[in-house]
């Protein structure tokens, strides 16, 4: 199976109540030899919100979704691919989250999550950085004017298509600038990396307890 294994499934801890996020460059979701272990891998998650990305697909409908998530995911929304680049799909359990999108872009979906357990609310924006410009210089500027205030809570997660040394790169080399881009938008933010199971390639500005 040629595609990559999920990045990370960080632990959500908020009031003694956990959830788990499953976030996965999926690279092609058309292919029905991806479902099964698509599928198998949501299940040993326990995850209550996917999020996927580079989907190549232009639309998702709850027929073609139950051809690899479990029913329990009865919500999603995506942003479409153009043409076989990019796209990105966020599923979630509606007995654990209520979903309200708040921003459409090619590269991001944000969403605000309530819990219906204890009615907490934050947003998670999941990202699929591009790797050409002008959208590429288009998304930095999006992730630098992004407003996060000290009582929100608030995840991006995904792939960014950037890194934050040259270390992170699975090749040799890599483009010293474009760390100090992302380490820039980082410290802009205010963002933190959270602990992770996993990968770690995703930052939160830190205003709530987060665990594995």
């Amino acid at each position: 199976m040629l595609f990559p294994p999920p990045q990370l499934s960080p632990w959500i801890i908020m009031n003694n109540q956990n959830w788990n996020i499953l976030c996965w460059n999926i690279r092609g979701i058309n292919g029905f030899d991806k479902w099964d272990a698509i599928t198998n891998k949501i299940e040993e998650s326990s995850c209550s919100i996917i999020c996927i990305q580079e989907t190549k697909r232009d639309s998702f409908d709850t027929p073609f979704v139950r051809k690899f998530a479990p029913r329990r995911f009865d919500n999603f929304d995506f942003i479409p691919s153009i043409g076989a680049s990019g796209g990105i799909l966020v599923m979630w359990n509606s007995s654990h989250f209520t979903g309200v999108v708040l921003e459409r872009k090619q590269y991001a979906l944000t969403i605000q999550f309530t819990s219906v357990h204890n009615l907490d609310s934050w947003k998670l924006s999941t990202v699929y950085g591009p790797c050409q410009e002008p959208l590429r210089s288009e998304f930095v500027n999006w992730m630098k004017e992004q407003e996060i205030q000290d009582h929100d809570n608030w995840i991006f997660l995904g792939d960014f298509n950037f890194y934050r040394s040259l270390e992170d790169k699975n090749k040799p080399g890599g483009n010293l600038q474009d760390t100090l881009i992302f380490n820039d938008v980082i410290g802009q933010l205010g963002l933190v990396e959270l602990p992770l199971k996993g990968r770690s390639f995703t930052w939160s500005n830190m205003t709530h307890s987060w665990s594995n």
